[in-house]
């Protein structure tokens, strides 16, 4: 089964709504739900519930971080072929599209936070990265490219760039492939990326860590 971005505004009862208010010009608001405001900027492709609770819930935390994102299409498939063997695929367009692959669900787990996470990080540096803030960022991290696929992943500033900011973004422990991923230089990388330091993981991880909680998809 194919689930729509309608299914986004109905049988999510896991996540609670977030509300935004906007001005129209005869004074008067208007109240516009998370889920409307999700509609309205993205589409998207899911196999099942579990499949939009994940996607709500990374959204959310690009929202909480205000790292906004371009408009975007996100596609969940069974096999892996679709993100060219890989979890996920991120490729640049208008709209830019995600595909997250080959994920089977009885609850969440870190590798789809993860990778979801790291998808959209990919979508975030390319709108809204100068060619000066990934020149910048490429001699923080002593990298040489940002996405010649002549280097290896890891030495690739792009993906490097993505984990930072999963890292960052989610809300469990994680631990990186990549060089200097100790908490110090990646909050500095993260500051360097956005201007900001990465506020969601350091006020959250002390409580996932104590109450060992997950979100249950079932």
């Amino acid at each position: 089964m194919v689930w729509t971005a309608l299914s986004l505004r109905f049988g999510i009862a896991l996540l609670a709504t977030l509300t935004v208010w906007l001005s129209p010009l005869d004074g008067t608001a208007k109240r516009l739900s998370w889920e409307e405001r999700l509609t309205s900027e993205h589409s998207f492709s899911f196999r099942t519930n579990a499949d939009a609770v994940l996607t709500e819930w990374a959204l959310e935390r690009f929202e909480r971080a205000r790292l906004h994102l371009p408009p975007l299409e996100v596609t969940f498939h069974d096999d892996l072929e679709s993100c060219g063997g890989n979890f996920g695929l991120y490729r640049a367009g208008a709209p830019d599209r995600v595909d997250i692959c080959g994920f089977n669900w009885d609850r969440f787990v870190v590798t789809a936070k993860r990778t979801l996470l790291h998808e959209l990080g990919h979508a975030w540096t390319q709108y809204n990265l100068t060619d000066d803030a990934r020149e910048q960022f490429l001699a923080l991290r002593d990298l040489d490219t940002w996405g010649d696929d002549g280097f290896p992943w890891k030495e690739q500033g792009s993906e490097q760039a993505a984990e930072i900011i999963a890292w960052a973004l989610i809300d469990q422990e994680l631990q990186l492939a990549i060089s200097d991923a100790d908490p110090e230089n990646l909050s500095h990388a993260y500051a360097q990326l956005t201007g900001s330091l990465p506020s969601l993981r350091e006020s959250e991880i002390a409580t996932f860590s104590r109450s060992g909680r997950h979100l249950d998809v079932k």
